[in-house]
């Protein structure tokens, strides 16, 4: 549960001095109303209590800034802990509208119960002692006054003022104080205050022990109610709960003390036991932040032994969490005989940092003022808001056991590949989700990954979950989970997307930060398994082929500087090998020698630490050679070339069969771009992108194509919002094929004559900057003329903007390569150089750039803008003169870059 992010210091005036003073402050009510400062904070009203205020000190007794006040409540102002005993001047008075009496002897046995309460709590180091008396005071004050009123009316009469361990205590014979308070009292600071009581009930015992819990520096012991239930919220950066239906139901604890006002005087939680500096000071073992799974007893809180509660920090959060076991044992737990027994958990803070918080089973409000629900029994789990868990595994009436499971990993995504999970022949890839379902990503034809299915749930069980080839011989794909405790479970694959029964297959690998499933890294044939510690040494771990292991042996020192380790397969050369990712986010790939070692390093990449998990070791791409993938946020798909990353991928063969391959926009209508390709028997077929860089099946879309010498996708051309096409023909005459916007084409137009005396035609889209497609066109005398469209299927006037362009054997449209927004022009000379012709936006050229060189090994090429491939990069593709289809990712500032595919 999150401390209010605004200090109570600032909003109240609360001050807090490590000089023997502790807690003061302006008149105000300790745990202010619900309020801008205090939103999360609700008083129940009818709740049975006694109010409290701190008084403002002396003035030279002010700290020197907010950082100390905070730093001393953080620390816990009060922790050096009361030693002495507070001499009381008990009064009993007479109002000037009441002057019923009240009896002293009986007001005497509330001072000697809360005594012999403080006592017990801080082993006989607290005590309280009626040093003087006053009988019958008549007092001006009407029963009528505010309580406020009434007390200050008498210290005035009785010209009472504080000093250090001194209380002034008066009873007044009304049934109750204002606002129904059972009680009302006024810390000073260094142990001292006024009390106010009215008559004699079965509440003053606890009343008046509350109300000294208050002098000591405590303030109330609440409980965090949500309407969802939830055992434990955190809050935002404005002090509010992130689940909107929680809040501190101020003094909702009725197993303290300091909670709400009953018959019975319960034990001070542990919270402000260890605060207050209360006991011997061994009562309470403090574990410090929680790490990993460890287990711990606790006994009777109400007793005496050492070390019988726990401390703990939440290692994210850093928030601290008590556990302690209530059962009817002492003198001041025995009403637990009646409800409440079991494993309470209560945290430090809440409305304030003096305050505590009980966290229940279930936190659904309670009705009426107590409640039976405040502890944890055996077989319950408490989770705090950032997944560190406690379960309570035995609970008697001597003892508990629990168990306190910090490991974060447990809810940490862990994205992974076992290779062909399915049984289709294509690499897999799973995912342990934070919740603990396991989803499995079947591969697809096209570098694609289906939608996921659950097939598993429970997983966060574990805080390694690796995918392992076959690891047991039985020829399928298996997985490999660790929980926290070291156990290693075999989980077989049964070739289905399935499990067949697990198994355990180890024992104490819970030293081991990293578990990499590399295949058969030593060449014998089986999977192996390859560990790392936080020494940084690296130890393989030969599988025997049936699901075991043999004996291990250290590969390797100093992995201790990789924050992820991963699977390479074949990638960067050699055999089964490692991904290692530095800090700084250099990815290095470790290539397999086949007999167990590692040849030297390669760096392959920057920039890795915001990829998330690294899925290495499998072939993604169809192309035979170890890819990687990225899995954060989303996923991408980095394919290999055997060396390293692939600069260009191969994504089909025999497109030497076409006498045209052009870029076709999204003709489709499902907003992934598509490629269409002319036939010399004139076929034209659309192969539509799949989104990932791939196609799906091609579908025939025309015939009678040949009888043309060019065809051009021109965007939207006539302005109805579909894809367009346009086609000369051999005569010179311009026809405009509009389309559905769904593949399939409506009746042609004629748009021109005249066109055959240009060499090259291209579709820039809107080249000139006006929101309408423009054409393009290269004359044999190397001029370049723009034809802008009127953005109804026609043209306005041409202009000239270019010569020179006849040193180039192809012109083509190049979509927006530099990322500025403009459409840009590529160009490829006769020595196979390929340059980008940036737009300026008005039909005009900003400076050439040089991309390379080799393009004349391509038939024919395109530019498919962005959305082929799924990462938002510029893509180009090439048929080279084997007839493959060749993928190049760009930048998006003008260069290329190595493949990268989005599988989904």
């Amino acid at each position: 549960m999150g401390v209010l992010q605004r200090s109570i210091a600032l909003s109240t005036g609360l001050v807090v001095f490590a000089t023997g003073l502790f807690f003061v402050q302006a008149p105000a009510t300790a745990v202010p109303v619900p309020g801008p400062d205090h939103p999360n904070v609700q008083f129940i009203e009818g709740t049975p209590h006694s109010d409290h205020t701190f008084e403002t000190p002396p003035a030279d007794d002010a700290p020197k800034g907010q950082s100390d006040v905070d730093s001393s409540l953080r620390d816990g102002a009060a922790a050096i802990g009361p030693a002495g005993d507070i001499r009381v001047r008990l009064v009993t008075a007479k109002l000037a509208d009441n002057t019923n009496t009240v009896s002293m002897a009986d007001a005497e046995k509330t001072v000697a119960a809360s005594s012999k309460y403080w006592q017990a709590m801080s082993a006989n180091k607290l005590s309280m002692t009626v040093s003087s008396k006053v009988a019958g005071h008549q007092s001006r004050a009407k029963s009528t006054d505010s309580y406020s009123s009434i007390i200050s009316t008498i210290t005035s009469e009785l010209k009472w003022s504080a000093s250090p361990y001194t209380a002034l205590v008066i009873y007044i014979p009304t049934t109750t104080l204002s606002g129904n308070a059972l009680g009302a009292g006024y810390s000073s600071g260094s142990y001292s205050g006024r009390v106010l009581m009215p008559q004699i009930s079965n509440f003053s015992n606890n009343v008046m022990s509350h109300e000294f819990g208050h002098v000591i520096g405590m303030m109330h012991a609440d409980a965090l109610q949500c309407r969802s239930g939830a055992s434990d919220v955190g809050v935002n950066s404005n002090g509010q709960f992130t689940d909107p239906s929680c809040y501190i139901r101020e003094y909702g604890d009725t197993t303290d003390i300091m909670g709400a006002a009953q018959w019975n005087s319960p034990v001070i939680s542990s919270t402000f036991w260890d605060y207050g500096g209360l006991g011997r000071g061994d009562e309470i073992r403090d574990t410090g932040v929680a790490t990993g799974v460890k287990s711990y007893t606790l006994k009777p809180w109400g007793g005496t032994e050492a070390q019988r509660a726990i401390k703990f920090t939440d290692p994210v959060s850093r928030e601290v969490y008590y556990l302690e076991l209530r059962q009817p044992v002492g003198a001041y737990d025995s009403y637990l005989s009646g409800g409440n027994k079991g494993v309470k958990i209560v945290q430090r803070g809440g409305a304030t940092i003096a305050s505590s918080l009980v966290l229940m089973p279930d936190t659904t409000p309670f009705n009426g003022w107590y409640s039976q629900n405040h502890a944890w029994q055996a077989g319950s789990t408490f989770t705090t808001y950032t997944g560190t868990r406690v379960t309570i595994n035995s609970v008697s009436a001597t003892s508990a056991t629990v168990t306190i499971n910090a490991d974060t990993k447990l809810k940490t995504r862990m994205s992974f590949s076992a290779g062909d999970f399915d049984g289709d022949k294509l690499a897999d890839v799973l995912s342990r989700e934070a919740d603990g379902s396991l989803l499995l990503f079947a591969g697809l034809p096209g570098n694609r990954l289906e939608d996921p299915v659950r097939i598993g749930s429970g997983w966060d069980i574990f805080n390694a979950v690796l995918g392992t080839s076959d690891f047991n011989g039985d020829g399928f794909a298996d997985i490999l989970a660790r929980s926290s405790d070291g156990a290693l479970w075999l989980y077989p694959g049964n070739g289905k997307g399935g499990f067949l029964p697990r198994t355990q297959v180890g024992v104490g690998w819970q030293g081991f930060t990293q578990l990499v499933a590399p295949g058969d890294f030593n060449g014998d044939g089986r999977a192996d398994l390859v560990a790392s510690g936080t020494d940084g040494r690296l130890w393989l771990y030969p599988g025997n082929g049936s699901g075991g292991f043999l004996a291990q042996r250290q590969i390797g020192q100093g992995w201790d500087a990789f924050t992820s380790l991963s699977a390479a397969g074949t990638f960067g050369g050699g055999t089964a090998g490692l991904l290692a990712r530095s800090s700084d986010g250099t990815l290095y790939v470790y290539p397999g020698d086949g007999k167990g070692s590692l040849l030297p390093r390669t760096a392959v990449g920057s920039g890795w630490n915001l990829a998330g998990d690294i899925v290495g070791g499998q072939e993604f791409t169809g192309d035979g050679k170890a890819d990687v993938l990225g899995v954060g946020s989303g996923m991408t798909l980095y394919p290999g070339d055997g060396t390293g990353f692939a600069d260009r991928l191969a994504i089909g063969t025999g497109w030497n069969q076409f006498s045209q391959v052009w870029e076709a926009g999204d003709f489709d209508g499902d907003a992934v771009a598509d490629i269409l390709a002319r036939g010399s028997n004139g076929i034209l077929w659309l192969y539509p992108g799949n989104g990932s860089g791939g196609f799906l099946p091609r579908v025939q879309v025309g015939t009678g194509w040949n009888v043309f010498t060019s065809v051009l996708s021109v965007g939207d051309f006539d302005g109805d919002k579909h894809p367009d096409l346009v086609a000369r023909a051999s005569d010179g005459t311009l026809w405009l094929y509009p389309t559905d916007g769904k593949g399939q084409f409506l009746a042609r137009k004629q748009i021109g004559t005249g066109w055959q005396g240009f060499t090259q035609m291209l579709a820039p889209g809107d080249f000139s900057g006006d929101g309408k497609a423009d054409i393009l066109a290269r004359a044999a005398d190397g001029t370049l003329w723009l034809y802008p469209g009127n953005g109804a299927g026609g043209f306005q006037a041409w202009k000239q903007i270019g010569t020179g362009w006849n040193i180039f054997n192809a012109v083509m449209q190049g979509s927006d390569f530099n990322g500025d927004g403009r459409e840009d022009v590529l160009a490829r000379g006769t020595d196979g150089a390929l340059w980008l012709y940036p737009g300026n936006g008005s039909g005009g050229f900003l400076a050439r750039q040089y991309l390379g060189s080799g393009w004349n090994m391509f038939t024919s090429f395109a530019a498919l803008g962005n959305a082929f491939t799924g990462t938002g990069d510029p893509t180009l593709v090439g048929v080279a003169g084997d007839g493959t289809l060749l993928l190049y990712s760009g930048t998006g500032a003008g260069k290329f870059k190595p493949v990268a595919l989005d599988p989904r």
